[in-house]
């Protein structure tokens, strides 16, 4: 029968509210699928539809009959032996090649997806807690590593000029003085962590940066394993973990080791620590660690800091909602009063089918707006003293993000980009261009569609409705911030950091949405689904364009962020033969970057409307074979980035002067410049 809204609320169902107008707002997002090509645009409003349409379904069939789980028997210490011959292979194919080939790739995601095979379908007794943390860190470590030690130089673009102009100084000057102009002055955590590693293992800065730096974020997934055990049973948190770990973010910032790194290993911590004061019993040490890991993320970067802060946000938003709102609370949760119930400290099952099998918990209201207080004011003070370009960090973000509305925002106002050279080339090129952004963003939707049906089930759980709603509303802020003001021309908060933060939260509770589908539909048909994800989730993770900067899956449509030890010898020669009075050299993206942020040489980005293949179209350009093989950006008209490839006489024709060469890469200049 038809139910009013308000009788929902009243009588506890928020989460059908909550799907209701999750529905309704997906179907209304659908027609922007015709004003946008963008992927995203394209496909998050049909999984938003889908997921909201999944649970309103389930809530209507009004069952709360417990299903057997389709398990398989088997032998986890043989799993976990089939797994380390895979990660052999991994490891095997990967030196052969001297990259991580496609090859690579699939290896590494048949081995992520019978990881997480096992994970859902084994017998509890086969089931062995540390054996699977084992697998998922190996496969961590080996997925990150074979694409570190198989690249020469870094990969990524900020790697560079963290090591080469802020740790490298730092270590010859032994203070922090090299870097008082810049604004990790006052963040110095991971140069600083950079520099110890290298003195107590004398290592260069390359290895220890991966060593040090890279092994911490690897061994970062067990905290969201110790938050998931809060949430969800051993099993589920196992998952949470596993998909985590093989998200394309958090290997892109396993092999991109930047601030950003070793911020995501903070913000876990922080995570994990108001989930623990959420659940349990906790003393003066846990508030310590709290605001111990808000220090750390302070002092490391600041984007961190500031989803930090956004998801501290968040826990004091749930507790307002859970302590004040009388429908934030599950109907079986309150008491006549409206209050919460006595809290369960003795991890007896609650008879929630979602949480059950997690550990203990504390019903009570915590408050945590005094911890966000302090993180608002310790972060606010560091960003009010910390040099940036000149000016105050502070003061400057606010008149960035102010010029930004001014000037940029309007709805669908999103990065001016022809992307690959579909432009230019058309038919296949423009199908395997847009291929390669729906492969891209599958990883995404499969786990956007767990979280939203996780988010439902969480918002009635009859544990600890704070630390439910906390998480809840921290995704939604935080795909806000990645999703939502992008479409609105806003990037001034670099939306693409905030996927890896939001993806740790969204691996937990999309844990908890699998679960409640195993709970609430037929076995075959949800073991079908889970296969398909489980299949699907690791093989687009791992194949995604974040997670394959070093050699990227598709490698006409994606940039390639590293170089061979050609292009590397290239930038180190010419930066050091060509005069410090000259003008910028212009190369594609993203070689261009490595020759600034190297500070071999400025770079800049040639425009291919002064290309026309009769004269160098710069006094100095800078040519490399991969322009006319790979996936080079350059701009055209009114600052438009396009994917294309270039022919070298386009670039160096024969009237120029090669001033340079060797095997990938070249200096061209005019005659007499």
């Amino acid at each position: 029968m038809n139910v009013h809204p308000t009788a929902w609320l009243r009588s506890g169902r928020l989460d059908v509210l909550m799907a209701a107008v999750g529905l309704v707002i997906g179907v209304g997002l659908l027609p922007l699928a015709v004003l946008s090509s963008e992927a995203y645009v394209q496909t998050v409003p049909p999984v938003l539809v889908a997921a909201c349409a999944v649970y309103l379904y389930s809530t209507r069939r009004e069952t709360s009959a417990s299903r057997d789980r389709l398990t398989v028997g088997g032998s986890g210490v043989a799993a976990a032996e089939l797994t380390g011959i895979g990660l052999v292979a991994v490891a095997t194919a990967a030196a052969l090649a001297g990259t991580r080939t496609l090859l690579v790739i699939l290896l590494a995601g048949a081995v992520g997806a019978f990881i997480l095979l096992q994970i859902v379908f084994l017998s509890d007794e086969a089931l062995d807690e540390r054996l699977v943390l084992v697998q998922i860190l190996a496969h961590a470590f080996v997925v990150r590593f074979a694409g570190l030690f198989t690249t020469p130089g870094f990969i990524g673009v900020d790697s560079w000029t963290h090591v080469t102009q802020y740790a490298a100084p730092v270590l010859e000057a032994g203070s922090l003085a090299p870097i008082s102009d810049v604004k990790y002055y006052f963040a110095p955590f991971h140069h600083l962590t950079n520099v110890v590693g290298t003195e107590l293992l004398g290592v260069p800065l390359r290895l220890s940066l991966y060593l040090v730096l890279g092994s911490v974020l690897v061994f970062g997934v067990l905290l969201v394993y110790g938050t998931a055990r809060y949430f969800v049973d051993l099993r589920w948190a196992l998952f949470a973990t596993g998909a985590f770990a093989m998200t394309d973010q958090a290997i892109r910032w396993g092999m991109h080791v930047i601030p950003t790194s070793l911020g995501l290993v903070f913000f876990l911590g922080v995570v994990f620590s108001v989930t623990r004061l959420l659940h349990a019993e906790t003393t003066r040490a846990d508030w310590a660690m709290l605001c111990g890991f808000i220090v750390a993320v302070s002092l490391t970067h600041q984007v961190s800091a500031f989803v930090s802060l956004v998801f501290m946000g968040s826990a004091v938003v749930a507790q307002v909602l859970v302590g004040h709102v009388d429908w934030a609370i599950p109907a079986d949760h309150r008491t006549t009063s409206g209050n919460l119930t006595a809290p369960t400290r003795d991890g007896s099952e609650s008879g929630d089918p979602i949480t059950d099998g997690a550990s203990r918990t504390l019903a009570d209201t915590v408050p945590l707006h005094g911890v966000f207080a302090f993180h608002l004011v310790f972060t606010g003070a560091l960003w009010a003293i910390t040099p940036w370009s000149g000016e105050r960090f502070l003061p400057r973000i606010v008149a960035l993000f102010w010029l930004t509305v001014q000037r940029s925002a309007g709805f669908l106002n999103l990065v001016p980009e022809e992307s690959g050279g579909a432009a230019a080339a058309g038919g296949t090129q423009a199908v395997t261009a847009q291929l390669a952004g729906y492969i891209d963003a599958v990883g995404f939707l499969v786990l956007l569609f767990a979280a939203l049906v996780g988010s439902f089930a969480l918002v009635r759980r009859h544990r600890s409705p704070q630390a439910s709603h906390t998480v809840v509303v921290a995704i939604a802020v935080m795909l806000f911030f990645s999703l939502g003001l992008p479409l609105f021309g806003i990037r001034t908060f670099l939306p693409g950091r905030w996927y890896a933060f939001a993806y740790a939260l969204m691996a937990v509770v999309g844990a908890a949405g699998l679960r409640y589908v195993g709970l609430e539909f037929s076995t075959r048909a949800v073991a079908a689904l889970l296969v398909v994800l489980v299949l699907v989730f690791p093989f687009a993770m791992v194949a995604g364009k974040k997670a394959t900067l070093d050699d990227p899956t598709f490698d006409e449509q994606w940039p390639k962020y590293s170089y061979t030890e050609s292009e590397i010898a290239a930038m180190g020669t010419i930066g050091e033969t060509t005069p410090g009075s000259e003008d910028a050299l212009f190369t594609d993206h993203p070689y261009r970057t490595a020759f600034e942020s190297s500070g071999a040489f400025f770079g800049a980005t040639i425009n291919l409307t002064r290309v026309d293949g009769t004269d160098p179209p710069y006094d100095r350009v800078v040519y490399r074979d991969y322009q006319s093989s790979g996936a080079p950006q350059f701009t055209i008209e009114k600052g438009v980035v396009v994917t294309r490839q270039v022919s070298r006489d386009q670039i160096c024709p024969e009237s120029s002067n090669v001033v340079y060469q060797n095997q990938d890469a070249e200096l061209c200049t005019r005659s007499g410049a």
